[in-house]
């Protein structure tokens, strides 16, 4: 039994690991979730590869309220036996999962290519400490053991820009991060 999480656009790239898994013959139980009913994609596309579909939203527009770790969490209490769990999506979403899981000890895999810039580890931009080493997304992963990534150190160096990226989204993404 695999369980595949995703959140937001992390749906999109979880979606031909799912498909994988499920072509495979091993269960696919997919919790896909998003902030709003109008950030949900894919759903129907994860359905079709799933045997069962989980929808959550934050606001409980579409699917259940809650978020994607509320039906994982009752599923290991119940006992379920879960072989896998796969998590794509945003950094503090993939930390939840992990905290989740971690106490059952159910495998977990954490794939953060939503870090990475260059795609050679050239940049540095990718960098995160899983297991107390220093790795690069891009080319050390993008899916790592995620009971060993340093999450906090992770969402602190994604903080690093954040001013710039502001400032970038306020101009409608033309101003090079430049204010003029």
């Amino acid at each position: 039994t695999v369980v595949v999480v995703g959140g937001g656009i992390g749906v999109a790239p979880v979606y031909p690991i799912a498909r994988a898994y499920h072509e495979l013959g091993n269960k696919v139980i997919s919790i896909i979730g998003a902030r709003d009913k109008d950030l949900v994609i894919w759903q129907d596309k994860m359905a079709a590869i799933s045997d069962e579909l989980i929808l959550t939203t934050d606001n409980g527009s579409a699917g259940r309220k809650g978020f994607v770790t509320d039906p994982l969490r009752e599923m290991l209490e119940a006992g379920e036996k879960l072989d896998l769990v796969l998590a794509i999506g945003p950094v503090i979403m993939m930390k939840n999962v992990a905290a989740t899981t971690k106490p059952f000890g159910v495998k977990t895999t954490a794939s953060l290519n939503t870090i990475m810039v260059d795609g050679t580890g050239m940049c540095g931009g990718c960098r995160v400490m899983v297991g107390g080493e220093n790795k690069f997304a891009c080319v050390d992963g993008p899916e790592f053991d995620a009971h060993e990534v340093d999450f906090a150190n992770l969402v602190m160096r994604q903080q690093m820009y954040k001013d710039q990226e502001a400032l970038e989204y306020s101009c409608g993404g033309h101003c090079k991060c430049v204010e003029e």
